[in-house]
């Protein structure tokens, strides 16, 4: 399995299934792709330091990406790039003109860290498990991809 950065994010604030947290939990025994881990130390760098929560929330987030298994972090190569930028960018056009917009470097960027983590996540054999309805587009493209939605797919 793959966690995906939601897992992390819903389970630390407690939200969502306890399976989330179990998740956490076995942390040392699951994967996480390389774009996770970018997204959870955005978090860290996005936080206001002034904030009277901040150093509560760094410290949870350090210790959990100290949990994560170097050897469990699914690193893409200059192959993968190329296929999630292609994958992200047909993603997008299948979305154009309907009622969701790629426009935003926000939005590019997003579209294609989950498409390196479905290409890795694929390559790899493993199933990504998220809440993160790009996955369900990603899939149309990708037939490797498996996903769990534990949103959806978990009781």
């Amino acid at each position: 399995m793959v966690l995906d950065t939601n897992v992390f994010i819903n389970a630390l604030a407690g939200r969502g299934p306890a399976a989330l947290r179990r998740l956490l939990e076995a942390l040392p025994r699951l994967f996480v792709a390389a774009p996770t881990r970018a997204e959870l130390a955005w978090v860290q760098g996005r936080l206001d330091p002034d904030h009277p929560g901040t150093d509560r929330v760094l410290t949870t987030y350090k210790e959990v990406l100290e949990r994560i298994d170097p050897a469990k972090v699914l690193v893409p190569d200059d192959r993968d790039w190329l296929e999630a930028g292609e994958l992200a960018g047909r993603a997008a056009r299948a979305v154009a003109g309907g009622g969701r917009k790629i426009t935003t470097a926000f939005d590019r960027v997003e579209l294609v860290s989950d498409a390196l983590t479905a290409i890795v996540a694929a390559h790899a054999g493993f199933t990504i498990i998220t809440e993160d309805s790009d996955y369900e587009l990603l899939s149309q493209f990708l037939p490797a991809l498996r996903v769990v939605f534990y949103d959806r797919d978990v009781p």
